[in-house]
Parts: structure tokens; C-alpha cells; sequence
């Protein structure tokens, strides 16, 4: 009776946490798409980056978001964190099982957490960028994303690729849509916001140069 009493509320605690990490993990996904959104309208032009931008600020928006997205993202790597191995032959084990399964969604899982550990530096470290240059115009964008195009393409990747994957493990998980219509979905989204925010460098790239 203890027994079934204790695995009854590890059962409980479990689901209240996969709970938790989906709601976190929806919030910072629909944060990471509308947040590059805002920044692909640089491709319309400067003026409507900065007043996008001065709106924001004049609505205390910024200062609002920024913070709420920090702890949800802190919160969300905790959460989700507790299932990744931490031990060296743990991780051992799990990288010959997935060499030996051969299975995408577990390669896609393993994926999953090494860009989930890369966003936590990169992304903390964007922040204090951001943070120290404010406020967000165009024309100091452009000057640090000319001088940090390379960190910021790699940024770009990892966080997209564990966002448009991340959602896609989730549907599938509590079995919402079917495996292969929601991966084709997330794909094409994850495609088409990779094209935005390369475009969007690009622009701010070559208006650095001619600071």
C-alpha cells in the first residue's frame, strides 16, 4: 500500500511537471517566433524597426517581457532539465543507445538538450548585450550584429531548431496531432523563420558596414 501510495504521487508529480515544462516551453516558442517577427521588420525598412521598437519602450512592454521571458526560460530549464543526464557515463549510455536504436526522435531528444544547454549560455549572454546597449534602434543592432554576426548565427540555429523540434516532441508526446503531419508543419515554420532572421542579419550586417 506505501508502495502504490508513493508511485502514486511520483505519477502525479511527474504529470504536474510535463504540464509545467508545456506551458513554459509554448510560452518561449511563441516568444521566439514573435520576437523574430519584430526584428524581420528591419526588411521593411529602419523606420519601421525603430518605431516598432518605440513602441514597445513607450508601453513599458520591453521592460515587462524581458524580465517575465528570463524567468520563464530559467524556469523551463530547470523543469525540463531533470531528466537529462548529468553523470559522464549516464550521457554515455545514452549516446550508444541512440547510436544503437537509430531512431529520429531519440536523436531529436539528444538534440534537444544540447541546444537546450547552448541557448542558456548564448541566450544570457544576448541578454546582456541587449541590455547594455539599450535602448533598441536600428542603427546599434546593426553595429552589433556586424561585429557578432557569427554568434548570432549560431544562436539563430540552436534556438530555432529546439523550438520548431521542441513543439513538435510535445504534440507528439500528449498525442495531438500525428507524428508526421505536426514534424512537416514544424519543419516548414522552423524553415520559414530561419529565412526571416537570416534576411534580417543580412540587412543588419551590411548597414553596420556602412556606419
Amino acid at each position: 500500500m506505501l508502495l502504490q501510495k508513493t508511485l502514486s504521487k511520483s505519477n502525479k508529480t511527474d504529470l504536474y511537471l510535463d504540464l509545467v515544462e508545456l506551458t513554459s516551453g509554448l510560452l518561449l516558442v511563441g516568444f521566439l517566433w514573435t520576437h523574430m517577427l519584430f526584428v524581420a521588420t528591419i526588411l521593411i525598412s529602419q523606420d519601421t524597426f525603430n518605431k516598432l521598437s518605440e513602441f514597445l519602450d513607450t508601453y513599458y512592454l520591453s521592460y515587462i517581457g524581458i524580465p517575465f521571458i528570463i524567468v520563464i526560460a530559467l524556469f523551463h530549464f530547470v523543469i525540463a532539465g531533470r531528466r537529462i543526464p548529468t553523470r559522464i557515463q549516464e550521457q554515455r549510455i545514452v549516446w550508444r543507445h541512440a547510436k544503437m536504436l537509430r531512431h529520429t526522435d531519440t536523436w531529436t531528444w539528444v538534440f534537444q538538450t544540447i541546444t537546450g544547454m547552448a541557448i542558456l549560455v548564448l541566450g544570457g549572454i544576448h541578454v546582456w548585450m541587449i541590455t547594455t546597449g539599450w535602448p533598441i534602434r536600428a542603427i546599434n543592432s546593426a553595429e552589433r550584429m556586424e561585429s557578432f554576426w557569427w554568434f548570432y548565427l549560431v544562436l539563430l540555429i540552436v534556438g530555432e531548431y529546439h523550438a520548431g523540434f521542441g513543439i513538435y516532441r510535445q504534440f507528439v508526446k500528449w498525442g495531438w496531432f500525428p507524428r508526421k503531419p505536426i514534424g512537416y508543419i514544424s519543419k516548414v515554420i522552423t524553415a520559414i523563420i530561419l529565412v526571416l532572421g537570416l534576411a534580417a542579419m543580412v540587412v543588419f550586417v551590411q548597414l553596420g558596414g556602412t556606419l
